[in-house]
């Protein structure tokens, strides 16, 4: 009988490096942090993977302009080496550890993560992880929430960023792709600053002769075929895509035939009110060779207040019959309903928007945001630097459901940073002194 390994902070062994594919045909529970327009930047996906978020994206980027103008690039798009978050995560029952991966995955790699002393106690509940104040965005270093894994069996490993973009043409597409997936194999901190796709911010200096590890900027690409916005559907784009199943599969050929059969690319899409162009959609983007699907369980027609239907979903999941693994998004709110996703549905993954934007920390198995949470992420954004509206906007979002009318109109007249980092001081929460 295998017994659980206990570590010190120096002791932990490197997270694997899965690609999403991996995480989700392998693990039992994966994740998801959803693009969220203007608001899954890079402080937020940072924070949101200190608490159990093991696969972030970014916001949807245009891939016509991010490929034409270096202004869109460091507008749309930042990374650090330290955003992605380190998971004790539990292998499925009926797999087993793999050994060797076929075309669409990836072998095991050094991550050149170390441990650090961002360690937590255990919390009581089975669910709910406690995590320690952030304790400095300059270092590269991630651990997971607890050093210790839940059993003997849990594997540590490194978490996903995807960029999500949005295309009507393969070739703006696998542009993009290249643009963002390209990084010399060895760079300095210069090297980074002046890198294409806007580079890593927040990063230790390192000295003039010493290298900074090789790791690509995202771990895959994701192409977005569900925004209902009607400027998007005007476009060709988003929504616009869900009854062109042959453009979308063109798409994604274009980027397989530029960046290689190994490049991962997935399709998130929304649910159609006739279920067999679902059907068509979701196996013409199988036979494109796609790494996953995720599935929002709503229309294109529908509001955001209208239910999420789950047996939408479910039917999606069949339509793949198994070839690729999907991902089920749509009324997240609290841990219950991720639950209620993948045992209704039979998804592999659970993605979540406005649930993680009213707590950050719902994955971790919080009920609403802890104090801890707010905290965290005022560090990271006044660290990493981030527009005043999106912080104000954040930091309300997280709150709303603790505060009075007083106390939301008296947030919105708050013009500054120092301005809610008093408020909130006078709220009982407390900060590093670097705001």
């Amino acid at each position: 009988m295998r017994t659980t390994e206990y570590y010190k902070p120096e002791e932990l062994p490197e997270p694997e490096v899965l690609t999403m594919r991996q995480m989700l045909d392998e693990m039992e529970e994966v994740h998801v942090l959803a693009p969220l327009v203007r608001c899954s930047k890079l402080p937020f996906r940072h924070l949101v993977s200190m608490y159990e978020t093991h696969v972030t994206h970014t916001p949807m980027m245009l891939a016509p302009e991010f490929s034409r103008a270096q202004t869109a690039r460091i507008s749309d798009f930042a990374s650090s080496h330290s955003e992605r978050g380190v998971f004790w995560m539990k292998p499925r029952k009926t797999g087993g550890r793999q050994e060797e991966y076929d075309e669409l995955g990836r072998s095991n790699a050094d991550s050149g993560l170390e441990a650090n002393t961002f360690a937590s106690s255990s919390a009581s509940s089975s669910r709910t992880t406690t995590v320690d104040r952030f304790p400095a965005v300059k270092s590269s270093r991630r651990s997971p929430s607890s050093l210790n894994p839940p059993s003997p069996d849990h594997r540590l490993v490194r978490g996903n960023l995807i960029a999500q973009f949005a295309s009507n043409n393969g070739k703006s597409l696998a542009d993009a792709c290249e643009i963002i997936s390209v990084l010399p194999e060895t760079t300095t901190d210069e090297d980074e600053d002046n890198a294409k796709t806007g580079g890593f911010v927040g990063e230790e200096q390192a000295p003039v002769d010493e290298p900074v590890r090789s790791e690509r900027l995202v771990d895959g690409v994701d192409l977005n075929c569900g925004c209902p916005q009607p400027w998007a559907y005007s476009e060709g784009i988003g929504s616009a895509l869900l009854r062109k199943p042959d453009l979308v599969a063109d798409m994604v050929k274009q980027v397989h035939a530029r960046m290689g059969d190994d490049f991962a690319i997935s399709v998130k899409i929304r649910v159609d009110d006739k279920p067999e162009l679902t059907e068509r959609l979701v196996q013409t983007a199988i036979h494109a060779n796609v790494t996953h699907l995720t599935i929002h369980g709503r229309t294109r027609h529908q509001p955001s207040t209208a239910p999420v239907s789950l047996p939408g979903i479910r039917f999606a999941v069949e339509c793949a019959k198994g070839e690729v693994p999907c991902v089920g998004n749509g009324d997240i709110w609290e841990y219950g309903d991720v639950d209620d996703m993948r045992r209704v549905t039979g998804v592999k993954g659970v993605m979540a928007a406005r649930g993680l934007l009213a707590n950050p920390a719902l994955f971790a198995g919080y009920s609403s945001t802890p104090k801890h949470a707010v905290e965290n992420f005022v560090e990271l954004a006044t660290s990493y630097g981030l527009a005043y509206n999106l912080f104000q906007r954040h930091v309300s979002y997280m709150l709303e459901s603790t505060m009075s009318k007083h106390d939301r109109l008296y947030l919105n007249s708050l013009g500054s940073y120092s301005g809610i980092t008093d408020w909130l001081e006078d709220r009982g929460l407390q900060f590093s002194g670097r705001c």
